[in-house]
């Protein structure tokens, strides 16, 4: 199968992320323990509405303070609950390789204070022709709306558009619509499943 355009999710596949980081700092001064915030102190529609941009940063964040008891600003809350990446080296250098070959892009579920964070604390982004974020898009993964919105601003073919993500309704969205798939499960070699494909730079 000849694949012409690579879109890569962007947590579990370029960052690694944990909660239990932020969790445990915004602990510190609430009168949660961090297994009580990692329970989900969130109701779903409100982390679904955020990470579409319903919900401001201002908002979501005074919300949470107030469902923490967090004892500071809702800035500084946000600081210490968006402070939570690091990078998987391994997987970003597989994208550099086929960004020489290939035009990528993100399409990511995330919130505006997450994306603030990632991109000012790592540099592989240039490597991407588009980056869809879910806050910016307006939809959320498995929706195929995100999906169509994505093929139409890179002019993609769908059925030459492999798609990477770690979440499987993600992936099943994607392949249903006709699109080339890598699940990244945690037992999945991300290199020998993109030499699978017959692919130039890796």
């Amino acid at each position: 199968m000849n694949i012409s355009t690579i879109f890569f999710d962007l947590g579990k596949v370029l960052l690694d992320y944990d909660f239990n980081l932020a969790a445990y700092r915004v602990a510190q001064r609430s009168h949660l323990n961090p297994e009580k915030i990692l329970e989900g102190i969130y109701p779903p529609e409100m982390i679904a509405a955020y990470e579409a941009g319903k919900i401001d940063c201002a908002s979501f964040f005074t919300q949470t303070k107030e469902l923490t008891g967090f004892e500071g600003t809702w800035e500084e809350l946000h600081e210490l609950w968006t402070d939570i990446f690091t990078p998987i080296n391994e997987h970003i250098q597989l994208a550099r390789q086929l960004a020489q070959y290939y035009p990528l892009a993100l399409i990511s579920n995330i919130s505006e204070a997450h994306v603030r964070q990632v991109e000012a604390t790592f540099d592989f982004f240039p490597i991407f022709r588009k980056l869809f974020y879910s806050c910016r898009v307006g939809h959320i993964k498995p929706y195929p709306e995100i999906y169509e919105h994505a093929l139409g601003e890179m002019k993609a073919d769908r059925f030459e558009a492999l798609f990477i993500d770690d979440r499987e309704d993600n992936i099943l969205t994607a392949a249903k619509m006709g699109w080339q798939t890598i699940h990244l499960r945690p037992d999945v070699n991300l290199r020998l499943a993109l030499q699978s494909y017959e692919l130039k730079g890796v």
